[in-house]
């Protein structure tokens, strides 16, 4: 279960590293967040400009995680680009970062099937300490989907509270992702934007 403790860890490491990448490439910097979903990380050296390549938004911006879905938990939340290696392709997603950076959201398909994410999330409540975590639960959601959970921790590092929602839709497997620094904020907000975008998400993920 390394592999899970490590993406619970480092869940926002791709959204900060791609922000890096994206600075060293435009030299601008107000794109990039002071903390990411899951854990800030430490800055990546400068990569070459030809090695990734800005895509555009998402669909699932536009028709299931809106601007409008995504204000219920973040105020004046700001789409963040989407970068992917020059070669290969990158996975689909929507995020989004608070306009004060404290709060991230971000919609992704799992990577695995959903009984393997539950399996994974349990072993992590067991031992939360390996991914620098502590006050991890997974608690079962109802009204979402064929089935779901939700899972919900502090990471030490980053000083953030997280959680992820993660439902088979019956098409597919989604995790919704909220990390913010902000205290305060119910989890049962986030599975509430989960169930207000189910309906939503496009078929054969």
């Amino acid at each position: 279960m390394m592999e899970r403790r490590f993406l619970r860890a480092t869940a926002g490491s791709i959204a900060v590293l791609a922000a890096a990448v994206l600075t060293a490439c435009t030299g601008t910097t107000d794109s990039t967040p002071s903390a990411a979903a899951g854990t800030t990380a430490p800055v990546a050296a400068p990569t070459p400009s030809g090695s990734m390549k800005t895509l555009p938004p998402s669909r699932l911006c536009s028709t299931a995680l809106t601007t409008s879905a995504a204000e219920q938990l973040i105020a004046d939340p700001r789409l963040q680009t989407r970068l992917s290696p020059a070669k290969g392709e990158a996975p689909d997603g929507c995020s989004y970062v608070a306009a004060d950076e404290r709060s991230t959201l971000a919609l992704t398909p799992a990577s695995r099937t959903y009984a393997a994410e539950l399996s994974a999330a349990h072993a992590l409540s067991g031992d939360p300490a390996s991914a620098g975590m502590r006050d991890v639960r997974v608690e079962t959601v109802s009204d979402l989907g064929r089935q779901a959970f939700r899972e919900t921790s502090y990471q030490i590092q980053a000083g953030q509270h997280i959680t992820f929602v993660v439902w088979d839709s019956g098409a597919g497997t989604w995790v919704l992702t909220f990390a913010t620094t902000a205290d305060g904020v119910p989890s049962d907000k986030v599975v509430q934007v989960a169930r207000s975008i189910t309906a939503k998400l496009p078929a054969g993920q």
